[in-house]
């Protein structure tokens, strides 16, 4: 495609679906900040499943989208109900309520809904929490994954909308990086090295991996050294069945290092005996 100048094939698409998704961002923040503390971070990891229906690689969802008027609340209508096939919210949340991370790195998926609505409101609450929020996007087209150029220009069209987020990027505490992938999975091996670099001086104590590509397909048993939340909807029903869920179960995994290697500990323990 790039040898005919055709380079991404989504661009449309995508264009519209953020200027759609960006007329609703105000309201959304608005419905957000009334609720209380415990049900809105619920709500944000469950707008995080929401947007991440939103997956032109995914062809049952894509399907609902060509052919259905299919929108933010359908989409939360969709996703499993709790307990989820990965359950890790409530471990989350306990997190959330000791003191907050020093810096998150976001590896972000796809565009519209999922980056608006989805991750948008949860960097937002990280930063007031006094989190810097490091958001991590491909360098290169894939589908309708969100590009680094594409989330710089998302960033000052959501910062007119929200001051918190307008604040942060003219603090530096939200800063939008380029990942060096140019697919839906990643490997973290392959990292840009101004990210990995960005990574290390910034201290970075929280990655969060979003969709199925990063979540699951590559790093769904990568252990960090640092605290890690993996989110994503199944939307491969042949992978639901592998993991013994079902079309649009939830991956919802929050892993923190120390409690990983003893899990781990056990489990070669377990198959010893």
């Amino acid at each position: 495609m790039k040898e005919f100048d055709f380079p991404d094939p989504y661009l449309l698409q995508k264009q519209m679906e953020n200027e759609k998704a960006l007329g609703l961002l105000g309201k959304r923040l608005e419905y957000l900040d009334n609720l209380e503390w415990f049900p809105r971070q619920e709500m944000l990891i469950t707008s995080i499943l929401a947007g991440n229906m939103f997956d032109w690689g995914a062809r049952e969802v894509a399907d609902l989208m060509e052919n259905t008027d299919f929108g933010f609340h359908e989409a939360r209508s969709k996703i499993q109900a709790r307990p989820w096939l990965v359950d890790g919210l409530d471990k989350w949340i306990d997190r959330l309520k000791g003191p907050p991370h020093k810096c998150a790195a976001i590896f972000v998926d796809n565009s519209g809904i999922d980056i608006v609505l989805g991750i948008l409101p949860f960097a937002r609450e990280l930063l007031e929490r006094g989190t810097k929020v490091i958001l991590c996007a491909n360098s290169a087209p894939a589908l309708n994954d969100v590009t680094h150029s594409e989330l710089v220009m998302l960033l000052k069209q959501a910062a007119a909308v929200c001051g918190v987020i307008r604040s942060a990027l003219n603090a530096g505490t939200l800063i939008p990086m380029e990942t060096a992938q140019a697919g839906p999975c990643l490997d973290l091996s392959r990292l840009n090295l101004d990210l990995a670099n960005a990574m290390s001086s910034q201290g970075v104590d929280l990655i969060v991996l979003e969709g199925m590509g990063r979540a699951l397909h590559t790093n769904l048993e990568a252990l960090f050294t640092c605290e890690c939340l993996k989110i994503a909807v199944i939307k491969n029903r042949w992978l639901a069945t592998r993991l013994g869920g079902d079309m649009f179960s939830v991956l919802c995994k929050y892993e923190c290092p120390n409690e990983v290697k003893e899990d781990r500990k056990q489990q070669g323990l377990n198959a010893v005996k």
